[in-house]
């Protein structure tokens, strides 16, 4: 514990330098403490390492370097400090998933907060782990993208498991991309035979996830790996819409075969779409869930078919043909 400051101890230590060593007694006559007074200011300045007890004389001090105490005293305080500090934020870690919890629970229900910012990735991965065990109707996963590291899929699909296997019906919405990434078509395919159903679409919105309509969970924006946690029922009813206006036109993933040609036919159409729009490369590309020179492959597929040599060309032959509300 880092020592408390006390009154008029750097006073007397500041004295004491002009004498041979000074007993409690001499503080309280020369400086005018009480004698309890002085008692406390001696056992301090023996705290803080900046007297010792002579060797000649009993019940006498002499004053020593504080640089010493401060190599000792201070290095040792900014340890505690660090500590501390540490242990308070796991604590606000603790408490606000612990909060986030009970506003779900049956106990929770007078609470009216609409939603809360988890900013601690391991956080995040503990309260989804634990919406995942504790749900027992429905959970609906939309999943933006094409390819995710090994390690992930194997932490989802164990989680997935153990929800199908209680029962729990399990909706995953991909991007047609996925299809042609082989670890995701491994796991969405273990994941269909336990029971899953699995569909992807040309375009999502964003990747979000909702246990039992009662907690939805949203990544943070950046890449911090935080999350948005929402528990209120309207705002969750509508993003519970949003994926099923997507899950109606998703084709199935039938892991068995690639359809390239439908599912090639969808991502030309969406990206028709973006390019009538204005959208750049990298926009077309994100929202399909492909890299840009995937998705620049796919633009020039699309320019040819229209016979089109620039942008500015397709988007006129586009026009012309009034295709617009065909794509």
């Amino acid at each position: 514990m880092f020592p408390k400051p006390v009154a008029g101890v750097f006073e007397v230590y500041e004295w004491s330098l002009d004498r041979d060593g000074f007993a409690v007694d001499d503080i309280a006559h020369e400086l005018g403490f009480h004698p309890a007074q002085s008692e406390e200011i001696v056992a301090k300045l023996l705290e803080l390492q900046l007297v010792q007890p002579s060797r000649d004389r009993d019940a006498w001090f002499i004053p020593t370097d504080p640089g010493i105490a401060s190599s000792q005293l201070l290095n040792q305080g900014e340890l505690d400090l660090l500590e501390r500090k540490l242990a308070v934020g796991q604590l606000r870690n603790d408490l606000a998933r612990l909060s986030l919890l009970f506003r779900s629970s049956k106990f929770g229900s007078q609470y009216t907060n609409s939603f809360d910012i988890v900013k601690v990735p391991e956080t995040v991965r503990l309260l989804l782990s634990e919406a995942a065990a504790n749900s027992s109707q429905e959970v609906v996963c939309m999943q933006p993208g094409s390819g995710w590291p090994a390690d992930d899929l194997v932490e989802a699909q164990t989680q997935d498991f153990q929800m199908l296997q209680r029962g729990v019906r399990l909706r995953v919405l991909y991007q047609h991309a996925a299809r042609f990434d082989t670890p995701t078509r491994e796991h969405a395919g273990k994941l269909i035979e336990s029971g899953a159903e699995i569909r992807t679409a040309g375009a999502l919105f964003g990747k979000i996830v909702i246990f039992d309509r009662t907690a939805a969970y949203i990544p943070a924006s950046g890449e911090d790996g935080g999350a948005v946690v929402v528990q209120e029922r309207s705002l969750i009813d509508f993003l519970h819409s949003c994926f099923e206006h997507v899950w109606a036109t998703a084709k199935e993933f039938d892991t068995r075969r690639a359809e390239i040609d439908v599912i090639g036919g969808d991502m030309k159409k969406e990206i028709v779409k973006m390019l009538i729009s204005g959208a750049k490369d990298e926009a077309i590309a994100r929202r399909l869930g492909v890299s840009v020179r995937t998705c620049r492959k796919h633009i020039g597929q699309v320019m040819q078919m229209f016979g089109a040599t620039s942008r500015f060309q397709f988007g006129y032959l586009v026009k012309e043909a009034n295709l617009e509300e065909d794509v």
